[in-house]
């Protein structure tokens, strides 16, 4: 029989054959049919570890249990994942594991995502195993400006000493001392050289390494979630948001082989900040006769804003839109309708880098930068072609002070008040990243989902496509008014759009997992 009819490979796991690929593990093998095994020290990123030993399963015909993470698979291999001898083993390990971990859960920042948490209620006695005192070690200590370090919650999985010798090679973190006072250790006087370092954050199976930008700000079952991307560059990482009150608390990455793999940068993590600003607009604003601010309703200011417009293309003044590249296929769209109907054209501003690198980061910061060149926007790059009826603005970057007041623009829409130029007399607010939804092409060409929460930003902001569309039926009688599902519909057979990689024709959110 000749090698290219041999018959595929196969693995048996609770009595069903799986084929599998060489140099696979059980444990890979079972993840990629939905098998649980339970696990710390394993990641299919990284070289298997075996320190954690709670991936036992049972093999056939071996009175001793093994550890699947580090178990290759091969032809006649028969693993039980469930087995009462599985199960034993398990909870054997999870007795070391709490030996001497703290009972303090109610404290933890890591309470409601914390596999030790999860494993010791499914597999854990309920009782003490020793009557010696725990083995006392540092807490709260600081690994660089942005993560904090609990020794003492430490399982030694060894996850983040290897993100960063095999993810990101720059070696700052090693195991030290022996025994119970194992611990993790900084070798680089403190501080990480790589910009990805958040990433062991979220690979920390326990409370043992938590963010000090998220720390003790909120429980987990206080907060929504929403499947968004980040936009704090052209990468479009994709990354759950989460908010609570009004606020965006954090940012994690959410697993994207073909974008993002599992991480993301710190700068993108901690990028949300603009969307809590202190001086966010809530409400419209209309300037008065005297140059003073009044708010208004959105009923009052679309109709100021029209007469604005209406005046701004009699007078024969630029009556073009500037925007932000960060909005989304839907705003931009909207925004060359409205352009067109004042005389002039849609176009976008963003700011370019000079910091990427040959992993995630990018030097387009406008998230919608492609998008933008695909629908036909040109790029403002300067002062002298910054003129504009309509401001449409987000990050201070993408827009500076000098665009924004080069531009004359009598229309402004704002995340932040203090972004609106002397020339404009409507204000509206604009959604930050975290609070509008619709579509953006990264810098590979995919199109991907900007997703809202309702928790975040100002409870009385608007879609900008909603009060567009109001100024320009003002404008024009007979536009066309288009929901945002008949504005997808246009958006995929656009020229320039319907070529890009889009996902499945479907509104519903993609299932959370951080």
């Amino acid at each position: 029989m000749s090698a290219s009819s041999s018959p595929e490979p196969v693995v048996t796991i609770n009595g069903t054959a799986y084929p599998y690929e060489p140099g696979d593990t059980v444990i890979r093998v079972a993840h990629r049919h939905g098998i649980d095994v339970p696990h710390y020290c394993y990641h299919p990123s990284m070289s298997p570890a075996g320190n954690c030993r709670i991936c036992m399963v049972e093999v056939v015909g071996s009175p001793r249990p093994q550890i699947a993470c580090k178990m290759a698979c091969f032809p006649g291999l028969s693993v039980n994942t469930d087995s009462d001898l599985a199960h034993e083993a398990r909870a054997d390990t999870m007795q070391m594991l709490l030996v001497n971990h703290p009972l303090d859960c109610p404290i933890c920042d890591q309470a409601g995502e914390c596999h030790l948490q999860d494993y010791s209620y499914q597999l854990g006695s309920g009782r003490a195993v020793t009557s010696t005192p725990k083995t006392k070690l540092p807490k709260n200590q600081p690994f660089g400006e942005q993560i904090v370090y609990d020794a003492e919650r430490c399982i030694k999985c060894t996850l983040c000493v290897r993100f960063c010798e095999e993810i990101t090679d720059t070696n700052e973190l090693s195991m030290g001392q022996r025994s119970d006072h194992e611990q993790v250790i900084m070798t680089s006087a403190g501080e990480f050289t790589t910009r990805y370092s958040m990433n062991i954050v979220d690979l920390c199976p326990v409370g043992a390494l938590t963010s000090r930008d998220f720390r003790f700000r909120s429980r987990l079952w206080f907060m929504d979630f929403v499947p968004s991307v980040c936009t704090g560059c052209a990468r479009g990482c994709n990354v759950t948001v989460g908010a609570r009150m009004g606020k965006v608390l954090r940012l994690e990455p959410r697993e994207n082989q073909d974008v993002n793999q599992w991480w993301m940068c710190d700068a993108g993590r901690l990028g949300y900040k603009h969307a809590n600003s202190a001086t966010r607009l809530g409400v419209p604003a209309v300037r008065d006769a005297s140059g003073a601010w009044r708010e208004a309703t959105f009923e009052q200011a679309i109709q100021a804003a029209s007469a604005a417009l209406a005046e701004h293309r009699h007078e024969e003044r630029p009556g073009h839109v500037l925007l932000d590249g960060g909005a989304t296929l839907e705003e931009m769209w909207v925004a060359r309708q409205l352009a067109a109907a004042l005389g002039g054209e849609a176009r976008f501003a963003a700011h370019v880098g000079d910091d990427g690198d040959e992993f995630l980061v990018v030097n387009e910061k406008g998230a919608n930068a492609r998008g933008a060149e695909a629908l036909g926007l040109a790029r403002v790059k300067n002062a002298a072609d910054a003129g504009a009826a309509v401001l449409v603005i987000e990050r201070d970057e993408h827009v500076p002070a000098d665009l924004r007041a080069a531009s004359g623009a009598v229309v402004a829409f704002v995340t932040d008040a203090s972004h609106v130029p002397d020339s404009v007399r409507v204000a509206f607010p604009f959604g930050s990243f975290a609070e509008r939804d619709g579509w953006l092409v990264n810098v590979g060409g995919r199109v991907q989902r900007l997703l809202g929460t309702g928790e975040a930003g100002p409870s009385a902001v608007q879609p900008f496509q909603a009060v567009a569309q109001e100024i320009l039926l003002d404008l024009d009688a007979g536009h066309d008014v288009l929901d945002d599902a008949a504005l997808e519909t246009r958006l995929r057979a656009a020229p320039g759009l319907a070529d890009l990689v889009w996902p499945p024709a479907s509104r519903e959110p993609a299932e959370v997992s951080s």
